[in-house]
């Protein structure tokens, strides 16, 4: 099957959504091309800016064609528009149009599918009133208006199916943008298990903790991500303080931007040279999952991120808050997360709920057992990739 996907931004050394799509309809046997942006950095990205001077060029990622372009149009950072894209589409005559999110390009690959009827059109959706839609302007205007009525109205009877990615997108797009729930079917954002069961097999788990010198029967709390006072990471390292056990470390992997300075230094002061504490720093994906593979349980705050569904598939038990529109419990059939909800998010119920994972009679190991059984049912790109697929017949 030939699929073309289109998105904002697609970077090869990350794992969002759209990198595992591309490393599993791959592994399938799939013909996949995506059109993105000419973004490099993603810090850049998330704080729009961008070099529109940069040419366009084509890249190659699991074999899969990346077509990186420029912008024709960046309004604010929430409406961007590539140079044309109809002759790419022609060149490709895909079977299956994958939109990430609403994008004004999207119009061209539905001028393809009207001359091609057998050719289908699936969008995912990852916006929720946790990350969009914070004030007036934003929801009536940009969302009701210009979002709504010139983009999604116009081509949404031709969309086989919407994904979004959690409950909350659920919400906001039958609520924002009157989409039933007929129309949806949930999409998680799930994790590259593959490259999970690759890393248990090579013993990095040892290596790591003979680098930090973790003895194997110690405990290792893992946490991650860009440090910034929403993930709330400081109230683990609080919490972790008070507990005051030699034999449990705390991994903190990742760093801040230029904007969270700050908020470092107060992170390295809160740990105060405790030895039990260890900052690994930026890692790229496969680091990532080398350092879960070494640690016992995951702990996050605040401020969803892939790295939750990551832990799982490493077979983490999770600790997480839910500040609104975050809520895991879609994921939690087995029982492996402990959920906290924003009135609970404190350093006295992050350091209890810790405890009772940790020092209860099996407890922990019950759990591990329990994240390994959810990452199988919910998070194998595998399975997930069938989902996406359902909608297209291909006639031989």
């Amino acid at each position: 099957m030939k699929i073309l996907m289109l998105c904002e931004l697609y970077i090869e050394s990350l794992e969002y959504q759209e990198n595992l799509l591309v490393k599993y309809y791959r592994k399938h046997g799939h013909e996949v091309t995506v059109i993105t942006s000419t973004y490099e950095n993603v810090f850049d990205y998330y704080n729009n800016k961008h070099d529109n001077s940069l040419p366009a060029k084509v890249i190659y990622d699991h074999g899969a064609k990346i077509i990186k372009l420029p912008f024709k149009f960046n309004f604010l950072g929430k409406i961007k528009k590539y140079t044309s894209i109809k002759k790419i589409v022609e060149e490709i005559q895909p079977d299956l149009l994958y939109i990430h999110d609403i994008m004004p390009n999207m119009f061209e690959m539905l001028d393809y599918k009207k001359k091609n009827p057998h050719v289908k059109m699936i969008m995912d959706y990852h916006a929720d009133y946790s990350n969009s839609a914070n004030g007036w302007l934003s929801l009536n205007i940009l969302h009701k208006v210009i979002r709504k009525y010139f983009y999604m109205d116009p081509i949404r009877k031709h969309i086989s199916k919407f994904y979004p990615i959690v409950p909350g997108s659920t919400k906001f797009l039958n609520e924002v943008y009157n989409i039933p729930h007929n129309e949806m079917d949930l999409l998680p954002l799930g994790a590259d298990t593959d490259l999970v069961a690759e890393i248990k097999k090579s013993g990095v788990r040892d290596e790591i903790r003979n680098k930090l010198g973790i003895n194997d029967e110690d405990v290792i709390i893992f946490t991650g991500g860009k440090f910034t006072p929403a993930k709330k990471t400081d109230l683990l390292v609080k919490a972790f303080n008070e507990i005051n056990d030699t034999t449990l470390h705390l991994l903190i992997v990742g760093d801040a931007d230029q904007h969270n300075q700050e908020y470092k230094k107060e992170l390295l002061a809160l740990s105060n040279n405790n030895p039990n504490i260890h900052y690994i720093g930026w890692l790229n994906n496969r680091g990532v999952y080398e350092h879960l593979s070494a640690s016992d349980i995951a702990v996050f705050p605040a401020s969803q991120s892939i790295v939750w569904q990551q832990a799982i598939a490493s077979g983490l038990p999770l600790i997480v808050g839910d500040v609104g529109e975050q809520s895991v419990q879609y994921l939690n059939e087995f029982g492996a997360i402990t959920e906290l909800k924003k009135e609970d998010i404190n350093k006295e119920q992050i350091k209890k709920s810790i405890e009772d994972i940790i020092y209860g009679e099996d407890e922990l190991s019950l759990r591990k057992e329990m994240a390994l059984k959810t990452s199988s049912k919910y998070l194998d790109w595998n399975h997930l990739i069938n989902k996406t697929l359902s909608h297209v017949k291909i006639s031989n």
